[in-house]
């Protein structure tokens, strides 16, 4: 069979610590770094990647697979704010109605990286902030890392029940495609 020769394909194979946090909807993982991590993304069906680390950008996703990317600045160690977390589940509401997964990363996609995963299993799942660091940290050993991490997750959970689950501002979420 004629085709490229091997010598010129890519092999794809995942960003380092790559996992689903919502089957064909989330994924986490720590920043791509390789055309074959690209690759993969790609072949895994994911459509937007939105990086939480000002240290580590992507780079060439423009080349890769048309992928669709957002950036919300969070430093490492960092908690994400509460306007962090709703313009993150604003690009996954938008992401979810058009039938696309996204994929979310910090440097290593274990602190920043599993306080949004644990964000989004309160919001979509409905798990207690408890049940979703816990969740979190039994998929991907090492997230969440300090306490004000866990502590942002309780504090969008309050949040929500503050304001009633229905009733959240719309925050538009700053897109670079």
């Amino acid at each position: 069979m004629w085709g490229v020769p091997a010598a010129y394909k890519v092999v794809s194979y995942p960003p380092y610590n790559f996992s689903w946090i919502d089957q064909n909807k989330l994924a986490a993982m720590a920043c791509p770094s390789s055309e074959a991590n690209y690759q993969f993304l790609g072949e895994q069906g994911i459509h937007h990647i939105l990086t939480l680390s000002p240290e580590n950008i992507p780079r060439k996703l423009k080349k890769y697979w048309n992928l669709g990317w957002s950036r919300i600045d969070i430093e490492e160690f960092e908690a994400p704010s509460i306007d962090n977390i709703l313009e993150f589940l604003d690009l996954c509401k938008k992401c979810r109605g058009c039938n696309q997964a996204i994929a979310i990363h910090c440097r290593m996609g274990r602190g920043r990286t599993g306080v949004m995963a644990a964000c989004y299993l309160v919001h979509f799942l409905e798990l207690t902030p408890e049940r979703a660091i816990t969740n979190i940290r039994l998929m991907r050993p090492g997230s969440i890392e300090t306490y004000e991490q866990e502590r942002a997750v309780v504090k969008y959970h309050d949040y929500i029940r503050n304001i009633g689950h229905d009733k959240q501002p719309h925050h538009e979420t700053k897109h670079i495609t």
